[in-house]
């Protein structure tokens, strides 16, 4: 029942995959907060299903041990029954040996009565008339042991069988106590019997409403894939128009740099027709990035414009983006060290965390994501930025980004996406400002990733 609640809850806070809108109606960082939400709900989801599945075969033993226990109340019930059938029939030839006992006692008796009406009616009625009544010595002797011995074997034949009857009465009584006491077992045995198949069909009905949460939950768990990955192309979509601009703009840098080197070359000049920008209404959005031509620095001989990153501590923060812009202690159009080193890429690209640690301090509100000449005033010049502490006194920084993955307090690992590349604060382009300190100090990123 908690979990049947908890789906719904979730069904209705969910966005349905018909609810995303297109890319061009909102911006990265929206869509992928509701990402973020979508990767929640679809943990959410899958915990619910790992604790139906849970609760699935927990109830599916019950099940099984139910159905064992009605079958073996089940057999004991036959088993009374068969008991109580033979004791009914041990009662009935009982009762049919106390019937012949009766019947041979009355057989006994009206032979007895047959024998004594003869000898009355052979003229003798007492011990006196069978002496007067005899022919002689001889007779009398006869009659007076015929009378005698009819009498005491009537007598003994008459009591045998009395005894008889007192057993079998005996035997016949121990049996219906039995037959009682099995009877009422019998009832007890329905009765669990009964109950047991009540509780059967009640644990049928919660294993159906478990399976049915489990249904549910798979479906909106494909409902949340199909939203991921419309937002997921979304993104992507937007990314590259990003870097479509990113590219567009460099290329204009370029060009207009070269045209002024070609210029100075001739020593002609050239009037550079400036154009007064519309008037933007309070009510408009923020305006449209303004990449303003300056010469590209060229990187410094000694540093490998693709290094590929081995030996050190940590892994590279920017994979498959390794173009060094700025070095560790560059001065070139600063006028102080360089703290970091800046490794360009486009727009969007992937920022990891270079080692293990505890996220520190975030900073996410700087919404000017483009190249600029001057300091937009975010983040104390880094824009958005991501401060991990690793622990023996050392941090690192990923500076300029376009938008923040993790929150402070947040427990990292060694690769662990915290970010994506962007062109926030103090920055004329996209890249990725990555500084590495030590108890407060910044030194070379090199005696970590060495990519001199």
């Amino acid at each position: 029942m908690i979990l049947c609640a908890l789906l719904s809850v979730l069904m209705i806070s969910v966005p349905v995959a018909g609810s995303v809108v297109t890319a061009g109606a909102e911006d990265v960082d929206s869509l992928r907060s509701r990402l973020t939400e979508l990767k929640q709900k679809e943990s959410e989801y899958k915990d619910i299903l790992n604790k139906s599945e849970t609760q699935i075969a927990d109830q599916e033993k019950y099940n099984e041990a139910l159905v064992s226990k009605i079958k073996t109340l089940s057999e004991k019930i036959s088993l009374t029954r068969e008991e109580i059938a033979q004791l009914n029939d041990s009662i009935e030839e009982n009762q049919k040996a106390i019937n012949l006992g009766n019947e041979s006692i009355e057989e006994q008796l009206t032979a007895l009565c047959e024998r004594l009406r003869a000898i009355y009616m052979a003229g003798s009625a007492s011990d006196l008339e069978i002496v007067l009544g005899a022919k002689d010595f001889s007779d009398l002797i006869d009659k007076m042991n015929l009378v005698k011995n009819l009498s005491k074997y009537d007598q003994e034949l008459i009591d045998t069988v009395n005894e008889k009857l007192a057993e079998i009465q005996v035997s016949k009584d121990a049996l219906i106590k039995d037959k009682e006491a099995l009877t009422q077992d019998e009832e007890t045995l329905d009765a669990d019997l009964q109950d047991l198949n009540g509780t059967l069909e009640e644990n049928k009905d919660r294993l159906m409403n478990l399976k049915i949460t489990q249904d549910d939950t798979k479906n909106m768990l494909s409902n949340l894939s199909d939203s991921k990955s419309e937002l997921q192309e979304n993104i992507k979509k937007i990314l590259e128009e990003q870097q479509r601009e990113a590219q567009a703009a460099i290329k204009r840098q370029q060009e207009e740099a070269q045209k002024k080197q070609q210029e100075t070359a001739s020593g002609g000049s050239t009037t550079q027709k400036t154009e007064e920008p519309a008037t933007t209404p309070a009510t408009e959005p923020e305006p449209e990035p303004d990449y303003d031509p300056e010469p590209i620095i060229e990187p410094d001989p000694v540093y490998d414009p693709d290094p590929v990153p081995s030996g050190g501590n940590y892994v590279w923060p920017a994979p498959g983006v390794y173009y060094i812009s700025s070095p560790y202690h560059d001065t070139a159009d600063r006028g102080y060290y360089h703290s970091g080193v800046d490794i360009a890429g486009p727009m969007g690209s992937t920022i990891v965390a270079a080692d293990s640690g505890t996220v520190v301090a975030t900073y996410s509100g700087c919404v000017h994501n483009w190249g600029k000449s001057g300091d937009c005033g975010c983040g104390g010049s880094y824009g958005n930025y991501v401060m991990i502490d690793h622990e023996n006194g050392k941090m690192t920084i990923y500076g300029h980004l376009s938008s923040v993955a993790v929150g402070a307090g947040s427990v990292v690992s060694k690769g662990t996406v915290i970010g994506y590349m962007g062109s926030t604060g103090h920055s004329t382009g996209p890249h990725l400002h990555f500084e590495c300190r030590l108890n407060g100090s910044t030194y070379d990123p090199d005696y970590e990733i060495h990519y001199k």
